[in-house]
């Protein structure tokens, strides 16, 4: 039987076989990372098995796999809601989820090698096979979802899976239109390329909500998206068969013994178009997204943006050109931690207490606009895009202020990270709000007074200035901001936030004037 996961299924250790209906009955309603664990080894057993026929086998393995849809969304919306996980807990939640879907990915494909085995003698089997076929590609695009949730790099069995069952499947019809879940109808190619064009879509730029939105994007859109094996209309990336992992860029040559297949968004790419035109024109949310809520088209825009970009096969340029080199840096983690280093070094340069949270990462490139790092593992529990880092410039003693943009995952547990530098020459200071009161106040009057980072070099001497602030919801356009750095004073007026996280804002001010 061909190894289709890359994996080989043994009954060494394996689980208890159950009843499904008494492993459902048994599962904890408020714990659903034990509740897939369960659901994990009776999946497990099950394609352990050597006794079950292949009916026994599919409806057993369907029961669970309804059962675990509950299951998996919520450990999904604890993961992307909660902003800041013990490392524990977030483990907790991947695992449970990732380990899930793999299994149950198995378990389809195990099905279909079965039937595959000899279709002649399980002739009634041929639809619930093409069923397995695509629920299983749905398995592995949950699985790659897990993956990118945590900037780590696709397993290549989920590359594997996906080639050997395009691979069985493509001579019969894989337009032909299955119930694949009650109440849900696909295709074969539908659910293969949801997979190849959700992997196409770039992660540096999109923390975990975003990307749970761009699946949804995904989804919507896959009916226009286009396979061909000749490079035709539409077609952005090539998908090898037979070397299979993430889809490339058609300028890409091929390996010499490649079977591509060609892929791309087709018609979604001028449909997001229209859909970002119409935010800008409207400044509503475009109905034909289909969504059922409210959603801030802050936090939309961006994403149809990088999706379309990516989808029209022209990712982003550098802005600055990168030099290979290898630097050793201190860095602090977080806005709070930002403000304490920054606030101490003008006290005492050469007290070193305020950096007992410092991290050291070796830069192996470096640009104008930022650098590139390894990191160890045991640094990775706050790692993550949008997150805020301070740096030292170890020769000169300034500290410069950057933000996560790219996370991928190494083998070994190390992290290369991409950092855009926002300012060199961070410097701890004060704003205050002007409070209106009748007669002008004395700057220790206003209050409160609430710590901010500099991003910008000599304020005084600027029309703008960019500051780093806890809360920009504490300031709005319509009220005056005075800020306290050294012996000097500048009334300023709220102009935009250029970008929020969770922790932290970069808010714009112009600069009124300047007081003694």
């Amino acid at each position: 039987m061909l190894n289709w996961m890359g994996t080989q299924k043994t009954a060494d250790g394996m689980a208890l076989l159950r009843e499904p209906h008494d492993v459902i009955s048994g599962l904890p309603v408020d714990d659903p990372v034990a509740a897939a664990v369960q659901i994990t080894e009776a999946l497990d057993a099950i394609n352990c098995a050597d006794s079950m026929t292949l009916e026994e086998r599919y409806d057993d393995i369907c029961l669970l796999d309804a059962a675990t849809v509950d299951h998996t969304r919520s450990l999904l919306r604890e993961y992307l809601q909660t902003s800041r996980q013990t490392k524990q807990r977030e483990s907790d939640l991947w695992n449970g989820a990732y380990n899930c879907w793999n299994e149950l990915a198995t378990a389809y494909v195990l099905c279909v090698q079965h039937y595959a085995a000899d279709p002649a003698a399980a002739a009634g089997f041929r639809k619930p096979a093409r069923v397995s076929v695509g629920r299983a590609m749905r398995a592995l695009r949950r699985q790659l979802h897990w993956l990118r949730l945590r900037y780590a790099a696709p397993a290549p069995s989920i590359w594997m899976g996906l080639a050997n069952l395009y691979s069985y499947i493509e001579p019969e019809n894989i337009d032909e239109e299955m119930l694949i879940y009650p109440g849900e109808t696909s295709t074969i190619k539908r659910e293969f390329l949801k997979v190849l064009l959700q992997s196409v879509i770039s992660t540096d730029n999109l923390q975990p909500p975003a990307q749970d939105l761009a699946t949804f994007i995904v989804s919507r859109h896959a009916s226009h998206f286009v396979l061909s094996r000749t490079p035709g209309a539409g077609c952005t990336h090539a998908f090898d068969l037979k070397n299979p992992r993430v889809p490339a860029l058609l300028s890409r040559a091929p390996e010499a013994n490649a079977e591509r297949i060609y892929i791309g968004a087709g018609a979604a790419v001028d449909a997001l178009c229209t859909a970002l035109a119409y935010i800008e024109d409207t400044g509503k949310t475009p109905p034909e997204l289909g969504f059922t809520y409210p959603i801030d088209l802050e936090f939309l825009t961006p994403v149809l943006s990088q999706i379309h970009r990516d989808w029209s096969g022209k990712p982003a340029e550098r802005a600055h050109e990168r030099q290979k080199t290898n630097a050793r840096l201190t860095v602090v983690p977080g806005f709070d931690h930002i403000v304490a280093v920054l606030e101490h070094v003008e006290e005492d340069p050469f007290d070193f207490t305020e950096k007992s949270n410092a991290e050291s990462w070796l830069a192996n490139d470096v640009s104008e606009g930022g650098f590139g790092a390894v990191i160890p593992a045991v640094n990775a529990d706050w790692v993550s895009v949008g997150n805020v880092a301070g740096i030292e410039n170890q020769a000169t003693g300034d500290w410069a202020v950057g933000m996560v943009r790219r996370v991928q995952r190494l083998d070994g547990g190390q992290q290369q990270i991409g950092v855009q530098v926002l300012s060199r020459s961070a410097q701890a200071v004060r704003v205050m709000r002007e409070d209106y009161a009748e007669e002008p106040l004395r700057i220790t009057q206003r209050m409160p007074m609430d710590k901010a980072v500099l991003l910008t070099a000599n304020p005084a001497e600027q029309a703008e200035i960019e500051l780093l602030v806890a809360d920009p919801l504490r300031y709005d356009d319509e009220t005056s901001v005075h800020m306290s750095f050294g012996d000097r004073v500048l009334a300023l007026q709220l102009l935009n936030v250029v970008e929020k996280t969770d922790a932290c804002a970069r808010v714009r001010f112009t600069v009124d004037k300047v007081e003694s």
